[in-house]
């Protein structure tokens, strides 16, 4: 019996690339570097790669670029197709807490913000980010499980589904089912190498891999 599925925000449910490269190259132009073409971006972006162009320690330039991801809005944003079908059956269908564990440093209205805009808020109970919930030196593992002591779930009870490698560590960590993605592309090897129980082209297949498990 699923009881709450936890959500990755970006390349999981929202298509966020082009403002991804936009805000990596504020971050570049912020510490003297220069900026990339969208083809030089996506071309390492799926070799995970982008730390080459980094002229300053990874974690500082990663937490400039986290707290700004919030600083524009990009009209190439996009729901990733089937995403709000898969939210609509697992809170209608199965009646199951939906939260999203994202790792923005923003404040949590920032990405309700978001949800709204994609029509998906009306399906999440819950979200937590980097900036009000999990500071430095707490793992994404614990919200994952601080999630699951909220809504009264067990760890067989439980999914987390995301698009890269850290996120499948994360849910192994906690224990629970861990659902990968391709929308990040990342390779299935990969996200099953790092912890992904089961990995799905997108989370528009989400639905159809929860019935196939009887969850």
């Amino acid at each position: 019996m699923l009881k709450l599925a936890i959500f990755d925000l970006d390349q999981t449910l929202l298509n966020t690339l082009h403002r991804f490269h936009r805000i990596f190259n504020l971050a570049l132009k912020h510490f003297g570097a220069t900026e990339i073409s969208w083809e030089e971006f996506m071309e390492e972006y799926k070799n995970d790669n982008l730390n080459s162009f980094i002229p300053v320690k990874p974690r500082i330039f990663w937490d400039y670029f986290l707290e700004h991801y919030n600083d524009i809005v990009c009209v190439e944003d996009t729901l990733v197709p089937g995403a709000d079908e898969a939210l609509e059956y697992i809170k209608k269908e199965k009646k199951a807490k939906v939260a999203i564990i994202t790792g923005r440093i923003v404040p949590k209205d920032y990405v309700w913000d978001d949800l709204r805009r994609f029509n998906i808020d009306r399906y999440v109970d819950f979200v937590y980010t980097r900036k009000d919930n999990y500071e430095d030196g707490v793992k994404r593992a614990q919200l994952i499980k601080e999630a699951m002591s909220k809504f009264n779930s067990s760890p067989p009870e439980t999914i987390f589904v995301g698009d890269y490698w850290p996120d499948m560590q994360s849910g192994r960590e906690a224990g629970v089912i861990t659902i990968g993605v391709l929308t990040g592309y990342e390779s299935e090897e990969k996200l099953k190498r790092n912890g992904a129980d089961y990995v799905i082209e997108s989370v528009k297949y989400l639905p159809k891999l929860l019935k196939e498990l009887g969850l």
